[in-house]
């Protein structure tokens, strides 16, 4: 009887022994992807009135838009200032453009002149923990001024596009 406790309790140490080596392990790597969602209101096209004899603000056209990733929003004038289309393009008056915002960007100016034909960058924004803490929601206000006291506005018609861009940047 001794025998066979004695190989009872052999057998017991190695089988404790052996479950305590044996180990095996399973490593899941995950991944995942979110595309860069952007969006600008209004969008599309639009038509303003620009009265061509008042040098004060034109007004102001509140843009709201949102991104989930860092972006800019730049500005891009298609004649550079308002052409004239009588003059065949020899008179074209530019104007000063103010974005002024809120949530964390402050005002900045740009020209006609300057954005003619290249977009200027009006907005940054690349903090993530921002973009994370606000949904990337924005608001912007663009005010429309002649800056020159001493340009003259010739009878006719004007016309310029001007065109607003919101393009993520990650």
């Amino acid at each position: 009887m001794k025998r066979t406790l004695t190989a009872i309790a052999a057998v017991a140490m190695f089988a404790g022994s052996a479950a305590a080596l044996d180990s095996e392990e399973l490593t899941i790597n995950l991944s995942g992807e979110v595309d860069s969602v952007c969006e600008l209101v209004p969008e599309g096209t639009a038509s303003y009135n620009v009265d061509m004899l008042d040098t004060g603000n034109q007004g102001s056209l509140t843009i709201l838009y949102s991104c989930n990733s860092p972006y800019t929003v730049s500005l891009e004038s298609l004649n550079g200032g308002m052409l004239h289309a009588e003059s065949g393009g020899s008179v074209n008056i530019d104007y000063d453009i103010e974005a002024a915002g809120f949530f964390g960007f402050g005002a900045t100016s740009t020209n006609s002149a300057a954005m003619n034909g290249t977009p200027v960058v009006i907005v940054t924004n690349s903090d993530w923990q921002n973009i994370l803490l606000n949904g990337g929601l924005r608001t912007g206000n663009l005010d429309l001024s002649f800056d020159s006291l001493s340009e003259y506005a010739v009878a006719g018609t004007y016309s310029d596009e001007l065109t607003i861009t919101l393009t993520a940047t990650n």
